[in-house]
């Protein structure tokens, strides 16, 4: 074959890839690649046709093949880099991104996949330091764009909020730009700011559905809610398969007071234009569940599995459903069916624990959750799980590792150092919190009236409040932690000596408002600070908003609330995180918390 006809079947096949045809560019590239064995570009296109069509493993191979016969060409050490990262080997990734780093200094791709291949590392200290430099050396949208990726995925959302506006600066017309810092300033609770750039572009053109669903979250969050479910009628008319859409306009009507009718648009489009559609169909029972309405949920789940009966995702979601029904022996059922046919999948068994302590069943949960736990010793919820079956069984362990008394202590919090009394202390920092709920607790993303929790971790904050109450609570998480008791078990095990704070959130009840049992699953120790409360006066619930220690959140027989606390403002509450643990309904107007997890360091 000559060479001028060989470079125009490979600009042919590339044109085609580049058009997204990476089969049509296969088909043109193939018959050539025998004769062209050795050529190093002709092996790198066909590699990138291959990854193209998700073939990673001939992906690699052609790719370290086009290397063998062009070393020194850094574009291909990149390009194979991206394959390894894609297959999450990300070590071996980095270390072919170093080789293209040295022959192509300046290359910014090589660069930027350095920082994207540490954030899927989860490395991100060093990824954050990959992007400083990369913002050093060659400041762009993309390297600012990156760098507050990586601190966002910190949980730095200030100085994320700074990358972006630098990026911004970059190329201030363009809206993907916008788009970016419109986010930022969301996340940092300047609402009011990130709705003007959504709708300022949206008004030139609603050209994705990701701007469509986070222009409609701001029109609810500034009160705007008939805008609001307007955007999303039309937004799903131009985007009618994506989920999330349909998803956000069952809420809105859902708020709005329409029960059941919630999904009518997500109904209509099931059956008339999109019957197959599994995601949509979960999509809407989700919807239904989230509503309270178990019955139309549990009928939406039995048409898609006619689409699709063996779908281990549509049964769980039956089990839940059937659960939720008071029918947990038809949910163990139908969980025992999943986990056989995935036998090596952890969450199918995970997802027995539940139903299997409601059925009664206690011996064999515990023996299934204590080869989960030799996995995931430290996992909260399965500890819980552990202890419920223990109690259902009149284990001793049980008392042990739950002693209520014991375990669950209460602290009187003074006023911190620049504070005349604990009541100005609280009074500040309620106002401080009460504002983090209006501006970042969007009402569409609470899981149920009443009741509001903030989404971002508070640690990262920058108002010194907050640096000021986690002095202010550290004396008494020593004392706590320092009179663990050496029966306690797993809690007692893990203590050394140090910890570190790992989260901190706000929770807000306002009349009727509940919380239900839960654990915080990835933390050691839980604390509950009580930073405000207007108790209710005459009413006929003694415990009214009070805390409850000790009942699981779907309780079986004989497993219900052991300890219970009046909350009072200047109140500590420390206890493990693995104890159950939720709010009796609120008779007052307000209960106002901040709630932390510590882990050991």
């Amino acid at each position: 074959m000559k060479p001028g006809e060989a470079t125009a079947i490979a600009n042919a096949s590339r044109e085609l890839l580049g058009q997204g045809d990476a089969e049509g560019a296969e088909r043109v590239l193939a018959p050539i690649l025998g004769a062209l064995r050795t050529d190093a570009p002709t092996l790198h296109l066909m590699a990138l046709i291959k990854k193209a069509q998700n073939q990673l493993d001939e992906a690699e191979r052609l790719m370290r093949s086009a290397i063998a016969h062009a070393l020194s060409e850094g574009a291909y050490y990149n390009d194979l880099g991206v394959v390894l990262q894609a297959r999450g080997e990300y070590g071996e990734a980095m270390r072919v991104y170093r080789a293209a780093m040295a022959l192509a200094p300046e290359t910014a791709a090589v660069r930027a996949n350095i920082v994207r291949c540490l954030i899927g590392a989860d490395d991100l200290q060093q990824a954050e330091r990959e992007a400083s430099a990369f913002v050093a050396v060659q400041p762009s949208p993309e390297s600012w764009t990156l760098l507050g990726q990586v601190q966002r995925a910190m949980e730095r959302h200030d100085q994320a909020l700074g990358s972006a506006e630098a990026a911004l600066r970059c190329a201030p017309k363009l809206r993907g730009l916008q788009y970016n810092y419109a986010m930022a300033l969301e996340r940092v609770g300047r609402s009011g700011e990130a709705l003007e750039i959504y709708e300022r572009l949206a008004k030139v053109d609603l050209d994705t559905a990701e701007l469509a669903l986070n222009y409609i979250r701001a029109l609810f969050a500034a009160g705007r809610k008939k805008d609001a479910e307007t955007v999303a009628e039309q937004s799903i008319q131009m985007w009618p398969g994506v989920t999330t859409l349909h998803t956000v306009l069952a809420r809105i009507r859902w708020l709005r007071g329409e029960g059941e009718n919630c999904t009518e648009l997500t109904e209509a489009e099931l059956l008339w234009r999109r019957p197959s559609d599994l995601a949509l169909r979960l999509a809407c029972a989700d919807a239904l569940h989230r509503g309270g309405h178990f019955s139309k949920a549990l009928t939406a789940l039995d048409e898609a599995l006619r689409y699709a009966p063996q779908s281990g995702q549509l049964l769980s979601v039956k089990a839940v459903i059937l659960d939720e029904l008071d029918r947990p022996d038809d949910a163990l059922e139908l969980l025992r069916a999943v986990a056989e046919a995935a036998p090596q999948a952890r969450s199918s068994r995970r997802n027995m624990l539940s139903v299997l302590l409601r059925c009664g069943r206690a011996v064999e949960a515990l023996t299934l959750v204590r080869e989960l736990r030799a996995q995931e010793p430290d996992e909260q919820y399965l500890l819980a799980c552990e202890c419920t079956a223990l109690r259902m069984l009149g284990d001793p362990l049980y008392r042990q590792w739950c002693d209520h008394q014991r375990l669950v202590r209460t602290y009187t919090i003074e006023a911190p150092e620049g504070h005349f009394t604990a009541e100005s202390f609280n009074a500040s920092f309620a106002n401080l919190l009460r504002g983090q709920h209006r501006s970042s607790a969007n009402p569409l993303d609470q899981p149920r009236p009443n009741f509001s929790q903030t989404p971002r971790n508070l640690l990262t904050h920058n108002d010194p409040l907050f640096k000021t109450f986690l002095s202010a609570v550290e004396p008494h998480v020593r004392d706590y932690i320092s009179r663990l008791p050496e029966s306690a078990g797993s809690i007692t095990a893990r203590r050394g000596k140090q910890y570190r704070y790992t989260n901190l959130w706000s929770a807000r009840l306002i009349k009727d408002g509940f919380q239900p049992s839960h654990v915080h699953d990835r933390g050691w120790i839980s604390g509950i600070y009580i930073a405000a409360e207007m108790p209710d006066e005459g009413g006929q619930n003694p415990h009214s908003g009070w805390f409850k220690f000790g009942e699981p959140n779907k309780p079986p027989p004989e497993c219900g609330v052991e300890r219970m606390i009046e909350p009072k403002a200047g109140q500590l509450v420390l206890f493990p995180s693995y104890i159950w643990h939720g709010i009796a309904p609120l008779g007052g107007d307000e209960l106002l918390t901040a709630a932390f997890t510590v882990a050991p360091a």
